[in-house]
């Protein structure tokens, strides 16, 4: 992870929802990853604190839902539209923007699959 220190992700832990690796110099799956890239976007580009994550975008279902609630955009469209040209070459950002970016295409590839079924 670029520009997050271990001491800062291990702090991140308990408000993230991150399961540390069991054994020391384990390896992180790639839910808890995306689990980070989304609470980095949340804390440093949307700016929320930690307990705004805990208590607003967990209880919404997320960064994306919470963003559609209280700003009435997607979280594509905040990353893509309304942050500056520094954040949106954040590799982070990035990522979450190509995952993004993969899972519309897998689930439009889904629903054309069961149209032509």
């Amino acid at each position: 992870m670029v520009g997050i220190s271990i001491s800062a992700l291990q702090k991140w832990y308990p408000y993230a929802g991150i399961v540390k690796p069991r054994k020391r110099g384990g390896y992180f799956d790639a839910a808890t990853v995306e689990i980070a890239d989304v609470f980095y976007v949340a804390t440093k580009i949307r700016r929320l604190t930690y307990k705004e994550y805990l208590q607003q975008v967990i209880p919404a279902g997320g960064l994306d839902a919470y963003l559609q609630k209280v700003n009435g955009l997607t979280l594509y469209n905040f990353l893509t539209k309304h942050i500056s040209d520094e954040e949106k070459n954040n590799p982070i950002v990035q990522s979450v923007i190509r995952r993004i970016e993969r899972n519309e295409a897998y689930q439009q590839s889904g629903r054309d699959f069961a149209g032509v079924a």
